[in-house]
């Protein structure tokens, strides 16, 4: 009684990718001395794509973090959502706040008082501010104060005296915070006096009389934006509202989100609750221009970047397109053996998807040791040139920001191999074409 064959002969020969593929793939690569050429190329390809995903991840990890310090000092120090009801229900301000700090992903809310005012010092220095009248207990919760959400990694907070008296005495009481760059200019700090002069003052008979007041600096704030710490002052909401004359509900609601990269649903929800003729938008449409930069900015960056690696990947043609004439005889031969054309393909096709994994891997690799190491990195290349690369006082940052998105770490390593795969595959199909009758008898 004869044996029975084995399932795989029974079969057809040994399936699709099997190891008998990867294993005469991968010999290839490891040409011999008077194929030499072959490996250049693929060491060129293999450096192309390695370089062309480091730099990938490198561009778009240090976009990504200029793009989160610039939105958490932006959102530390403006709300991010704003909530202006009617003229005339003006007085429903402060109960629809409290309703909205109560809805999910809600960090806070309250009432702020708008206003324009100049304000001197003893020396006679003179600066305009935006002052923003806000509850004592709002004030104490927001991120430049509490140093919450990256403020604080950002170089943002409260520097000098802190935000305690805020709010005390009557009508609020007469402690204010400033900003650093209006300090700088005024020549003021934490437990000096100001002055602050406001053309919306008492009515008289003779028409609005200009009103003044002098306030104690009861601390010094950064945003780590120069422009709103040259004009930023908080004053206690019925403080603010005594002084420009104004009614203590307040001119719209400032909300807090728990995500503010995401305040549609939020809004949605306000929308619903809110009288009929409220207005509410986010700090995107307040800042659509520098928000619309950031996204056309880093949309252009990763295509531009992206082509790049595609580019690169281009060379594994090269490549493959060598390795398969110099094969053919080995093709003819598989062929004869019984090899199919898929198999011939297929064995070609992992050659050069494996030169371009193998680049994307270490690009990967290379690219996040870049964002780990990117501050000695920094002092070395100052160091060696001679040259502060990332002066603070221009930028205002103290390091070249970076952080890895492991979103962006998945596309690039998907990218770079089907990139790779893509170029791989003319070459590998046309190897799987040839005839292996007219292959020997060339040879």
């Amino acid at each position: 009684m004869s044996a029975s064959p084995p399932k795989q002969a029974v079969a057809g020969g040994a399936g699709p990718f099997s190891g008998f593929e990867f294993m005469l793939a991968l010999r290839y690569l490891r040409a011999r001395r008077q194929q030499a050429g072959v490996t250049l190329v693929a060491v060129i390809s293999f450096v192309g794509i390695m370089l062309a995903v480091t730099a990938l991840i490198a561009v778009m990890s240090i976009m990504n973090g200029f793009r989160h310090e610039l939105l958490t000092r932006l959102l530390g120090a403006q709300p991010h959502v704003y909530v202006q009801l009617p003229h005339d229900m003006n007085a429903q301000t402060s109960d629809l706040a409290d309703a909205i700090a109560a809805l999910p992903g809600v960090r806070q809310a309250g009432p702020v008082t708008l206003g324009q005012a100049l304000v001197t010092s003893a020396r006679g220095q003179a600066a305009f501010a935006q002052v923003n009248g806000v509850r004592a207990s709002d004030f104490v919760n927001f991120d430049i104060v509490t140093g919450e959400g990256g403020v604080r990694e950002a170089g943002g907070g409260i520097i000098y005296g802190s935000a305690e008296g805020f709010g005390e005495g009557r009508h609020g009481g007469d402690i204010i915070v400033i900003g650093t760059a209006m300090a700088a200019r005024l020549g003021v700090t934490a437990g000096d006096e100001v002055t602050l002069v406001t053309p919306r003052g008492a009515q008289t008979a003779l028409g609005v009389a200009p009103r003044s007041k002098t306030y104690l600096v009861g601390g010094v704030l950064t945003v780590g934006v120069q422009d709103l710490d040259a004009i930023l002052v908080y004053m206690p909401i019925e403080q603010a509202a005594l002084f420009f004359n104004r009614s203590s509900a307040g001119d719209y609601i400032d909300v807090r989100l728990t995500h503010p990269d995401a305040p549609e649903t939020v809004m949605n929800r306000i929308n619903a609750m809110a009288p009929p003729g409220t207005v509410v938008f986010d700090w995107r449409a307040e800042n659509a221009a520098f928000w619309n930069a950031l996204q056309v900015e880093r949309i252009a960056m990763r295509l531009i970047l992206s082509i790049i690696v595609a580019i690169a990947a281009l060379n594994i043609i090269s490549g493959v397109v060598m390795l398969v004439k110099n094969k053919t005889r080995d093709i003819a031969v598989l062929r004869t053996m019984g090899a199919t054309r898929g198999a011939v393909m297929r064995i070609f096709l992992i050659s050069g998807a494996a030169i371009g994994s193998f680049g994307t891997a270490c690009g990967i690799v290379l690219g996040l040791l870049f964002v780990a190491f990117i501050g000695p990195i920094q002092d070395a290349i100052a160091l060696t040139t001679g040259v502060n690369i990332f002066d603070p006082t221009v930028y205002k940052l103290y390091r070249l920001p970076a952080r890895v998105d492991w979103a962006e770490v998945v596309f690039v390593s998907a990218w770079g191999f089907a990139m790779a795969l893509l170029a791989t595959l003319l070459p590998s199909w046309r190897a799987g074409r040839i005839d292996p009758v007219e292959a020997l008898r060339n040879e």
